[in-house]
């Protein structure tokens, strides 16, 4: 019989003793997430650090606030960007070529089978020439497309030749694209390089950002925040070409969309006379839940009761309400089976179309939770959204028309299933006995409690503003 020589046994198992700690720290580090109170940051609770996480537009919002001393606002540059890598050049020539051609492929050709563009609809979002000196309405460039992105290249030709698309119709010269991408190895930075080429040949302003950031480990909310609110400044570079009451926010998650999703989202948010204005998200489950398609944006989103879009209470089948959409909420619900939009308390759902007002204010931003005076753990789009109610910008919608998936092969199976936008526009005109009307009917109070979610394993009641007063005062 065969035996190995001895030091290969050792060292074999010297092998499967690093296998087996590498397992079993792994194993402790899972464990310790799942039993962390807080699943928006699975670590100890650390105060706010502004130049860490925030905005740098916020630096000095509470300098009038008594007994807060703030620091003069410090203006934020772009960091020079790096050259990318070599190796990825082909990968990125194909994809940006895939992603001028998405951009004007028609239905047969798009990739996600998006419809032509209605341009008949869309076209009052198109800033329109003031008589008698030709230029632009305002002399601002009126929309402001924000995205986080790592490791997404396969998406790009879908994601941003929709955006690409929005572009040209909107018009170059009314647009700018601000994209962060962190940590890709699969050639979206080098992507988006070329990709800024092109939109600068356009007219388009284009902004490229790359950080090391990583929302995986540590700070998980806080990091998030800190993502989006790079993607945001920006915004406060071109403040003498944006307008703050005229300009729009269009923040899109890495989701599989169409043209249409994003202009209809920016029009409704104008129809609407909306602050923010979300699309719906969707995921399919797992087996044991037999693959139901179900809505992704749980811990994110509440309705105008303060609940959660479904209910996931703790346990072994956390789902099984999944396609049990606003259980407590009749109005949602039914105008949600209509496709009507319909005000809710917090929303995000993969892509949102926003005021940017609040913004040039100095009165919002991305943010985690104050956990050191018991704020509800909540996510930055939750935070965001009750933020914006406190500095009265409540009118929030969904827009259930647009349907959004996280992958090309996942948003095939949303636009096949709930519809394409223009699937539901086409009917919002139908009238008679149980059709909701196409305009929302303002509610300007919140909910007096909102569903707070730190983990599965627990859910409570929270005050829906909860913690701001100590914000505000800077006991924070």
């Amino acid at each position: 019989m065969f035996r190995q020589p001895w030091h290969d046994r050792v060292a074999s198992r010297r092998r499967l003793f690093k296998v087996a700690v590498a397992v079993g720290l792994v194993g402790l580090f899972m464990l310790y997430r799942s039993l962390w109170y807080d699943i928006s940051s699975p670590v100890p609770y650390v105060p706010w650090t502004r130049t860490d996480y925030g905005g740098t537009w916020m630096n000095g919002a509470y300098a009038d606030v008594e007994g807060v001393t703030a620091a003069p606002p410090a203006r934020w540059t772009l960091p020079p960007s790096a050259p990318g890598k070599a190796k990825h050049q082909r990968t990125a020539r194909v994809h940006a070529q895939l992603i001028l051609e998405q951009a004007e492929a028609t239905p047969d050709q798009n990739h996600l089978g998006c419809p032509a563009l209605n341009h008949e609809r869309y076209a009052e979002l198109v800033p329109q020439p003031s008589e008698g000196d030709g230029s632009s309405h305002n002399s601002h460039r009126t929309y402001f497309f924000a995205l986080d992105l790592r490791q997404v290249v396969g998406l790009l030709p879908t994601l941003l030749g929709s955006i690409v698309e929005a572009v040209r119709f909107l018009g170059p010269a009314n647009c700018v694209v601000s994209i962060v991408e962190g940590r890709s190895n699969d050639g979206t930075y080098e992507t988006l390089l070329l990709l800024q080429n092109a939109l600068n040949a356009m007219g388009a302003v284009v902004y490229i950002q790359s950080t090391t950031i990583n929302p995986l480990f540590g700070d998980r909310i806080g990091k998030l925040a800190k993502l989006r609110n790079l993607a945001l400044e920006p915004m406060h570079l071109e403040s003498a070409n944006m307008h703050p009451d005229q300009s729009v926010i269009l923040f899109l998650n890495d989701v599989a969309a169409c043209t249409e999703d994003l202009l209809e989202l920016a029009l409704q948010r104008r129809r609407q006379h909306a602050d923010m204005a979300c699309a719906m998200d969707y995921h399919r489950l797992d087996r044991q839940y037999g693959y139901k398609l179900t809505f992704y944006d749980v811990w994110i989103s509440r309705t105008m009761d303060g609940e959660a879009f479904i209910m996931a209470p703790p346990g072994l089948a956390q789902w099984r309400f999944a396609d049990d959409l606003f259980p407590y909420d009749d109005l949602a619900r039914a105008r949600y089976a209509q496709r009507r939009p319909f005000q809710v308390f917090s929303c995000w759902n993969g892509a949102v179309a926003l005021t940017a007002r609040p913004f040039f204010d100095k009165k919002v931003e991305f943010r985690r939770a104050h956990n050191n005076v018991g704020e509800c753990g909540a996510g930055e789009p939750t935070l965001l959204c009750k933020d914006l109610w406190s500095q009265g910008h409540g009118k929030i919608v969904v827009v259930p028309s647009v349907s959004l998936g996280y992958s090309l092969d996942e948003g095939l199976d949303v636009k096949g299933s709930m519809g394409y936008t223009a699937n539901w526009t086409a009917t919002e005109d139908a009238e008679g006995d149980g059709i909701e009307p196409m305009a929302v009917d303002w509610n300007p109070r919140p909910p007096t409690v909102v569903r707070c979610i730190p983990s599965w394993r627990k859910q409570f009641w929270q005050a829906w503003d909860f913690g701001l007063g100590k914000l505000r005062a800077g006991k924070a």
